[in-house]
């Protein structure tokens, strides 16, 4: 980190490279967009976001430039609420979110909130937007006693703002650290004509009941049957014959217990060479056995410690930033994307009733040669798949909503 400031903070080990490689125009970013059950009141939503920043410390902070890399730094400074323009995914402005790496915008009775990932992941940024209706709540006497602010006050705990990468890293040698294993086959990469304005964002609803039979009754998890199905439709809608590369984000809270609000997200690979299935149980076999594989505890631990390792070593901290940048421009220029297509299932949503929620959708960022990406959110009873795309063709969401429809899972367009 390189720096003397005693209260900086270390961005986390997965989340050091996403500064080194960030533009103006071209960030890392996730979207969470809740509906409420009335209009929002700006000036409480303010103060919600205010009070919730205090147990959520490494939220309220600002991104500084070290001598090796960048770090956080505490951040005491108003939070804007801003008008929502629609435009969800638009790179983070720090003149206008006033330093901080995430953006809260408000429209009628919906809330979006951006988030740069350097940060959090989605499971810690959505613990944050939960803790902010909650507040909301209590601010507007929904939520009995009006005046209890302890569960916004008190000293959050070490474990919430830990590096848990640190945690559970298990020293190893340089030799044996899994590059090859993390990064993987060049893979068949979808194409299209692309929007001039952007990105466009299309959302589909399914009852989650109806997709969890679906999924059970081909003996699969809903992920596996989720990525079994897409990748079916991938390679129905494919221009070329490489390998459909699919990359599913790993929670490790499920397996390395860890209560962080930081990233704490690994990806497992499901490769499927084209032409090799011939039916859905096909990719479902290939999709369970290969998501078996990437999710051993050992398996995790060997990329636990692959990624911190590549962050500690001692040139790492000699390095810098302006070399590192340069180095990932010139990387930028003869690397591309090693997948076809991130799944992200944020998983089962749960919020009381209290919170007044009618909604919630989560959107992924997309990149110059990953033009779509795909995140699932269940909640209130209803799975939302939401499309983020750089092209305007929707080729694959279309054959995808179709081959759903086909097994009784019918997707409705929002």
């Amino acid at each position: 980190m390189s720096t003397k400031n005693k209260n900086a903070i270390q961005l986390d080990c997965s989340a050091r490279f996403y500064p080194i490689v960030a533009t103006k125009k071209s960030q890392s970013l996730y979207h969470i967009a809740l509906r409420l059950d009335g209009d929002v009141d700006r000036a409480l939503l303010a103060r919600a976001v205010k009070d919730v920043l205090k147990v959520f410390p490494t939220f309220a902070t600002k991104l500084k430039r070290g001598f090796a890399w960048y770090y956080l730094e505490p951040n005491d400074a108003p939070v804007p609420v801003c008008d929502f323009d629609g435009k969800v995914l638009r790179p983070l402005d720090k003149e206008q979110t006033n330093g901080y790496l995430f953006r809260i915008s408000v429209k009628g009775d919906e809330i979006h909130v951006d988030f740069f990932h350097g940060l959090a992941d989605g499971t810690g940024s959505l613990a944050f937007v939960l803790a902010i209706v909650k507040r909301l709540r209590q601010l507007e006497g929904r939520l009995l006693p009006q005046d209890d602010v302890a569960d916004v006050t008190c000293v959050p705990s070490e474990e919430e703002s830990e590096d848990a990468f640190l945690r559970y890293y298990e020293p190893i040698k340089l030799g044996d650290m899994d590059v090859k294993g993390m990064t993987g086959k060049t893979p068949y990469r979808i194409s299209g004509t692309r929007n001039e304005g952007g990105y466009d964002f299309r959302y589909y609803a399914a009852d989650s009941a109806e997709l969890m039979r679906a999924a059970k009754a081909a003996g699969a998890s809903f992920t596996t049957y989720i990525a079994a199905v897409a990748a079916s439709c991938l390679e129905k809608t494919a221009s070329n014959k490489k390998p459909i590369v699919l990359m599913i984000p790993i929670n490790l809270r499920a397996i390395f217990p860890s209560r962080t609000q930081r990233n704490f997200v690994l990806f497992a690979r499901i490769v499927i060479e084209q032409g090799k299935c011939k039916c859905l149980e096909d990719y479902i076999a290939e999709a369970k056995a290969q998501l078996a594989a990437g999710t051993s505890k050992e398996r995790l631990t060997s990329q636990i410690s692959t990624t911190v390792k590549s962050m500690t070593v001692p040139i790492m901290k000699v390095v810098p930033v302006f070399i590192k940048r340069l180095a990932s421009r010139v990387g930028q220029l003869f690397l591309r994307s090693r997948q076809t297509l991130i799944i992200s299932n944020l998983g089962r949503v749960a919020a009381p009733a209290e919170y007044g929620i009618k909604s919630l959708a989560y959107n992924l960022n997309v990149s110059k040669n990953c033009v779509q990406n795909l995140a699932v959110t269940s909640f209130g009873g209803k799975t939302v798949f939401a499309v983020t795309s750089a092209i305007k063709e929707d080729d694959f969401e279309c054959e995808f909503a179709r081959s759903l429809g086909e097994r009784g899972e019918q997707l409705k367009r929002l």
